[in-house]
């Protein structure tokens, strides 16, 4: 592995170039024991969501959201990564608990929001088949000596990892059933249109929760997954498929999911159940309800008239499931930043319901645990405007020596609560199992 050390245009940062290497992983490892270890892992390399991999680790600043003062929490890590320049990022996660208060939702807690701010990282770009170490002019060559020597003797193993306990719902059946059919009964009443519902489930665990990741983003790799460590008890391994927004040149982007299948190993009976869901009124009704919100939340922050839906309810594959997919995008107003639109859509639509305040109500009454960085967003901040943010589903999150892991879906009128319940565990059963099966 060689670098090649050369100096941006720019004055305001540098890049080192690095031998290229499809699999991420190999950096991420000679990185992870180190704190603040944050891994933004595209996959998915044959599709154009899974071009760029993030990783970096020691973080300069760390933000932590502890006064309920959303808002300032965000305008304190944007200011101070315009401080830093071009060179630097912010990589945090936005708990459901913490989004549900900025509506009034509030008595619930897990683990706070919380963002740093690096002064360096690894950056990949499979589409050019370059890597580069990436800092702000700010950083002195020698600090970066041994971050340059970590990646050119990655460890050639990981840390064991098992569960001490398999993993056991919190929510017994009979009592997640009672709950969608109170659901439906809101949505008869006329409270709300749809609500997603969700149980949390389990487990105990020792050793490194990275090499749990490492085994999981094989089992269903998404075009967002990540993995952050926050603080030495507590991490959270997220193989999200489903982006929440996008900023780049002001253009907004967001692309809802609602409506899953379970893929299955039989080609023909695999595309006669991608067939159904695409055929779904039911799957479809609840994916156009959740694109409209998107669209006027987009609406508040975009400039008039620029919001579109350019895709409504397309079917897209992963390797776990089949999904239904809407693309909304929009033109940032000019004095709109990142964090203000991150917050200001949060939580996402596609995870609460419609419309957005009632179904979140509703999800804290009936929910008897808080979801934490489940139904969240994980995302990442440019100084030069940019955003990358996930709906952090397909998430689990440890903390101290307990792992959870959470599953949902919309519920609507039409909703069949059997069904619903089976579809969480379509979505999270693959994730608990392969954690099971780890020695």
């Amino acid at each position: 592995m060689r670098f090649f050390i050369r100096r941006a245009a720019s004055v305001n940062n540098s890049y080192c170039e690095l031998d290229y290497n499809e699999d991420a992983t190999v950096y991420a490892c000679a990185l992870a024991d180190q704190p603040g270890f944050a891994f933004l892992d595209s996959r998915k390399r044959h599709e154009a969501n899974g071009r760029y991999d993030i990783i970096c680790a020691l973080p300069a600043e760390r933000f932590t959201l502890t006064d309920d003062d959303a808002a300032g929490w965000m305008r304190r890590i944007e200011d101070c990564l315009r401080h830093y320049g071009a060179g630097a990022i912010a990589i945090g996660h936005l708990d459901y608990d913490s989004a549900a208060a900025t509506l009034g939702v509030t008595g619930r807690s897990f683990q706070p929001a919380s963002a740093a701010i690096y002064r360096w990282h690894v950056l990949q770009d499979h589409g050019l088949k370059r890597s580069w170490l990436v800092s702000d002019a700010g950083v002195a060559d020698e600090a970066l000596q041994p971050i340059r020597q970590r990646l050119l003797c990655p460890p050639k193993s990981s840390p064991g990892f098992k569960l001490l306990t398999p993993f056991t719902p919190e929510c017994p059946r009979t009592d997640y059933v009672a709950a969608v059919k109170r659901v439906k009964d809101y949505i008869g009443q006329g409270d709300c249109y749809q609500v997603n519902f969700a149980q949390r489930f389990v487990s105990r665990f020792q050793g490194d929760c990275f090499t749990a990741f490492l085994e999981l983003r094989n089992v269903a790799p998404g075009d967002f997954s990540a993995f952050l460590r926050p603080s030495p008890a507590h991490s959270i391994l997220s193989m999200s498929p489903e982006r929440f927004l996008s900023i780049s040149n002001r253009q907004v982007v967001t692309q809802p999911i609602k409506g899953t299948r379970p893929r299955h190993p039989d080609p023909k009976e695999d595309q006669r159940i991608a067939e159904e869901l695409r055929l779904s009124m039911k799957d479809r009704a609840e994916n156009v309800m959740i694109t409209d919100l998107l669209r006027n939340d987009l609406g508040r922050y975009c400039e008039p008239g620029s919001v579109v839906t350019n895709e409504l309810c397309a079917l897209h594959h992963y390797d776990n499931v089949h999904h239904l997919v809407s693309t909304v995008s929009g033109v940032l107003k000019q004095e709109t930043s990142p964090g203000t639109i991150l917050l200001g859509c949060s939580p996402g639509g596609s995870i609460t319901g419609a419309p957005k305040k009632r179904a979140t109500e509703i999800i804290h009454e009936l929910e008897t645990e808080p979801r934490g960085s489940y139904c969240g967003s994980v995302f990442a901040i440019w100084p030069d405007g940019r955003l990358q943010s996930s709906i952090a589903i397909r998430t689990v999150e440890a903390l101290n020596d307990k792992l959870y892991c959470w599953g949902g879906g919309g519920i609507v009128y039409d909703s069949e609560p059997d069904a619903e319940y089976q579809e969480t565990l379509d979505k999270v059963g693959p994730f608990m199992r392969t954690l099971e099966g780890m020695t």
